[in-house]
């Protein structure tokens, strides 16, 4: 089967790019996925996927395959006859469309401690791990937290990060460092001011073992009670639906 994939080039690997490489990557036997470049859509193929979608444009009407859109946040549009899937019921009940439901994937045995680690590894503080690219990330918050309660260690970038006498920017972390990382800190801080479809980071620094501090708007959050399991059969529910 040919899967049309149609999704955003970014400058930066974010928690949407991480996802749609863990879909493709997921796919079963006998999937071939064809990137479609912005503004074209390949024809002919049996089914098309829109992930990640915020500046590619208005793409074309297809009548010669389905099309299954992975809403990863808030932006962007869809087209009428679109089989819409979302990554929390937050997000889900934002568009009152119905849909399926079906979280982003993750790797969480990379960032379970391992049952014997060494004994001089000690957690202590407080973290935060984010893109900043906008306010609504909630660096501002983190900043008041931290002022409130303890330094926290920001690792990070974007415009928005969080400031102030009891931040300590540690630069950016490559997504292979995030476990060590997370797994020396007690408490992560993510308190965004409008919803977070999902917030990878936060189910991250859950795996990890670290006390969440996170508010009402982070989608994840229902998955982690109520659904943990779905986090990591993410990738099989996504190709269920893709190829029904």
């Amino acid at each position: 089967m040919k899967v049309g994939w149609l999704s955003d080039k970014s400058e930066y690997t974010g928690g949407a790019e991480l996802t749609a490489s863990e879909f493709r990557a997921a796919a079963p036997e006998g999937v071939e996925i064809v990137d479609c470049p912005p503004g074209e859509v390949v024809p002919e193929l049996d089914t098309y996927v829109v992930h990640n979608c915020t500046t590619y444009g208005e793409y074309p009407e297809r009548t010669d395959g389905p099309v299954a859109r992975y809403l990863h946040d808030l932006r962007g549009g869809f087209n009428e006859g679109d089989e819409l899937i979302f990554c929390s019921p937050a997000q889900q009940d934002r568009y009152n469309l119905g849909g399926h439901l079906i979280p982003p994937p993750l790797d969480l045995q990379a960032f379970r401690p391992a049952r014997q680690q060494p004994t001089e590894i000690k957690r202590e503080g407080a973290c935060c791990v984010g893109a900043f690219m906008n306010p609504g990330k909630g660096g501002h918050l983190v900043s008041e937290w931290a002022d409130r309660n303890e330094p926290v260690d920001v690792w990070g970038f974007g415009p928005f990060m969080p400031a102030g006498p009891n931040i300590r920017n540690r630069g950016r972390a490559k997504q292979n460092e995030l476990p060590t990382i997370l797994q020396r800190y007690e408490r992560f801080v993510f308190l965004p001011p409008a919803l977070e479809p999902f917030g990878r980071c936060v189910v991250e620094a859950w795996a990890a073992g670290c006390e969440l501090i996170v508010n009402s708007n982070v989608g994840a959050r229902w998955w982690i009670e109520n659904e943990p399991e779905a986090l990591e059969t993410a990738g099989e529910r996504f190709w269920e639906v893709i190829l029904a």
